[in-house]
């Protein structure tokens, strides 16, 4: 997460805590997040961040659903290693776009 946001990259967390909740998850690994909130309100966060790609990570099918009804792309958190795989060497940054 370091490397997406000195790179440039939009960073936070859409979820079903409370966002002190995931605010204090972030702060005590030291990331400087743009957003955090509900995942119902990824919309929210696609009307207020300009970008050529939304991705939206997650678990469940409910992120799947919340993800795909904000206009998000949604990648399961198991395929992470499958991705990073398949790039095998590649840079990740690259295929994020």
């Amino acid at each position: 997460m370091r490397q997406a946001k000195a790179r440039g990259y939009v960073i936070g967390s859409g979820s079903d805590r409370v966002r002190s909740d995931q605010q204090r998850l972030w702060d005590i690994h030291g990331i400087d997040v743009d957003f955090v909130g509900g995942k119902h309100h990824l919309d929210e966060v696609r009307n207020q961040f300009e970008a050529s790609r939304y991705i939206h990570i997650g678990d469940t099918d409910v992120d799947r659903y919340y993800a795909e009804a904000a206009g998000f792309e949604f990648l399961h958190v198991e395929e992470l290693n499958g991705v990073s795989n398949a790039l095998a060497g590649a840079d990740f940054f690259d295929w994020l776009g």
